[in-house]
């Protein structure tokens, strides 16, 4: 009985077995279907209509793909411009002939106002590639009789005070770019000490007065030797008073400047001694860097 009884399940159950996997088969075709369709209607709707789509602004990178030599420009001298192309070209692709060309680059004054004020109001005639600024800035003989124009200070400075500098151009000392100093030694040999930085030069000489000499009150007498090596033998020499001074301690104010004996000394001697060597403390003392009494 029993096994008449398994004769006729095996072929129900194989039969529902079959049922079932075919039933799974059919809805994961369904789902595939489904996908498919909907991938399909996404792209129909994008091309039907694209302006359906969100569209993110452009990247500088993606910029940079069709631009790439000015992408390379500004990444290596770009300085203050190095920022994002949205920043500038807020609007682009925009050319049609005919179009002004000021109505297709930035405008210079949106971010820099009047940088050299009304003197010079085409930037691009000495910034030639407004993305390196500074690097294209080359042609200074454009601006060699200009330069007052905006350094007046500079400019009325070396023209009052006469020295060799007011002989030569800006462009002389200027030369290279926009803004480039030079050091004092490709002109000059070391008259004092060893040059270390342009500091150590205008610490006494303003670039452009250079012969109104100022000095702090710390200047070393080595540094006054480079011209007067003269006096500073005699007090390398002397063990007089006056030799354990500094130049400056006595000539103070300016440079040349020759002090009164009398700001240190006061008067030691009578009025009728000082009338009589019509106040002439070097009458008796000699030079007051050896004080040789005579």
């Amino acid at each position: 009985m029993k096994g008449l009884i398994w004769k006729w399940q095996k072929p129900l159950i194989i039969c529902l077995l079959t049922v079932f996997c075919g039933c799974l088969s059919a809805q994961e075709t369904h789902q595939q279907a489904k996908h498919q369709d909907l991938k399909q209607k996404a792209v129909a709707t994008e091309e039907s209509d694209p302006y359906a789509q969100k569209i993110e602004p452009l990247t500088t990178r993606q910029c940079g793909q069709c631009h790439f030599s000015i992408f390379e420009e500004i990444r290596d001298n770009g300085g203050r411009h190095k920022i994002h192309c949205r920043e500038c070209h807020t609007t682009f692709h925009s050319f049609r002939p005919g179009m002004a060309w000021s109505d297709v680059v930035p405008c210079c004054t949106t971010c820099h106002n009047e940088a050299h004020g009304p003197a010079f109001p085409d930037c691009l005639s000495c910034h030639t590639n407004p993305h390196a600024p500074i690097n294209s800035l080359t042609n200074l003989d454009v601006l060699a009789k200009s330069c007052k124009t905006c350094h007046s200070r500079q400019g009325k400075e070396v023209t009052q005070y006469k020295s060799a500098h007011s002989e030569v151009s800006c462009n002389e000392c200027h030369h290279d770019r926009h803004g480039y100093r030079p050091d004092c030694t490709e002109c000059h040999s070391e008259p004092h000490t060893k040059f270390v930085n342009n500091a150590g030069c205008m610490g006494c000489h303003p670039a452009h007065s250079p012969r109104e000499i100022n000095y702090p009150a710390t200047t070393e007498n080595q540094v006054c030797s480079g011209c007067h090596a003269g006096v500073n033998q005699i007090f390398i020499k002397s063990s007089k008073k006056h030799a354990s001074f500094k130049c400056v301690f006595c000539h103070s104010d300016r440079h040349g400047f020759i002090p009164d004996c009398s700001k240190c000394h006061g008067e030691p001697h009578s009025k009728k001694m000082m009338a009589r060597l019509k106040n002439n403390c070097r009458s008796c003392h000699g030079d007051p860097h050896s004080l040789t009494l005579e």
